[in-house]
């Protein structure tokens, strides 16, 4: 497609339709706390601070401490993300978006990326059994610490020592485990103060009587970029029994069109009546995979009848 062709397409994108966004329960506290609101928008979210004027900047109203930390979930609602996503799952690992590395983590760390980044999202995003486990105790912790009423499961009785413990670990896991089965697949971690100057505000303490927090100008924007998946595309036509095969794997999209042109997406020999053919785009509903037994190479296929 053309650029304005791409353009048109992309008013038909709604990140929400794909993925839920819900802050903690501790980040819901210090938002209400701190006067931030959360506002959704198609092709992301952002975050409103109430401000004052001050010097030729933006102070917020309510300051914010350079350890505070804003925590979302980041959950898949569409049933078919993982079809045209291009994404590695463990079972004992959550992605984890962040500009601050953890101390269980080891460099090089992928921070998140800013919204000029051209970074996908990679396993290199995984954290470590060990980083999931501390950061999942950490935010059911500080989550229970902002509940009204005593939460009444096994999390809640664990303290830091338990994490060490098979006893404890299997608690945690469960734990998250059981946020797996609701569509959790990461987590957002934003600290006022990141590292290598990721920061989302400014602090101000030079004078002792006013502490003060400035929010960046221009204001830090981040962006986390799914890559789609990849197939190969074959078409069946079982009236003629023929089947089609592109040479190169093509992106499944949702908004988009790729066009094909039998002279150079396919390998072989073509049907003398090709231009009776069309070569619709393949949707994600339905992917298959083929181990071949010599090689034990795995293709992904979706398959087009036509």
């Amino acid at each position: 497609m053309n650029d304005d062709e791409k353009e048109q397409q992309l008013k038909k994108y709604n990140f929400l339709d794909a993925i839920d966004v819900i802050p903690s329960l501790a980040t819901y506290r210090i938002m209400k706390n701190h006067k931030l609101i959360l506002i959704n928008e198609s092709k992301g979210f952002k975050l409103l601070s109430n401000v004052l004027e001050d010097t030729n900047k933006l102070k917020s109203s309510s300051f914010l401490n350079s350890e505070l930390t804003l925590t979302f979930f980041l959950y898949k609602k569409d049933y078919l993300f993982d079809n045209y996503t291009e994404l590695i799952e463990e079972n004992n690992q959550l992605y984890y978006f962040s500009n601050r590395k953890p101390v269980t983590e080891a460099n090089p760390f992928s921070y998140i990326p800013t919204n000029i980044s051209n970074d996908l999202v990679t396993e290199d995003f995984l954290i470590t059994e060990e980083s999931t486990q501390q950061l999942w105790f950490d935010i059911q912790q500080a989550n229970i610490n902002a509940e009204i009423n005593k939460r009444l499961d096994l999390i809640a009785e664990l303290d830091q020592d338990d994490l060490i413990t098979d006893e404890g670990k299997l608690i945690i896991e469960q734990s998250i485990q059981k946020e797996k089965g609701k569509g959790l697949l990461g987590i957002i971690e934003l600290k006022m103060i990141g590292d290598n100057t990721m920061d989302v505000v400014e602090i101000d303490m030079s004078d002792p009587n006013e502490s003060k927090s400035f929010l960046l100008d221009p204001f830090p924007a981040f962006k986390i970029h799914f890559n789609n998946r990849k197939t190969i595309w074959k078409y069946i036509k079982k009236s003629d029994e023929n089947e089609l095969e592109t040479s190169s794997v093509k992106p499944l999209t949702k908004n988009g069109f790729i066009e094909i042109d039998p002279n150079t997406d396919f390998s072989g020999t073509l049907p003398v009546d090709i231009d009776k053919y069309m070569f619709p785009n393949p949707t994600a509903n339905m992917i298959k995979q083929v181990t071949d037994e010599n090689t034990n190479i795995t293709t992904t296929y979706s398959e087009i009848f036509i």
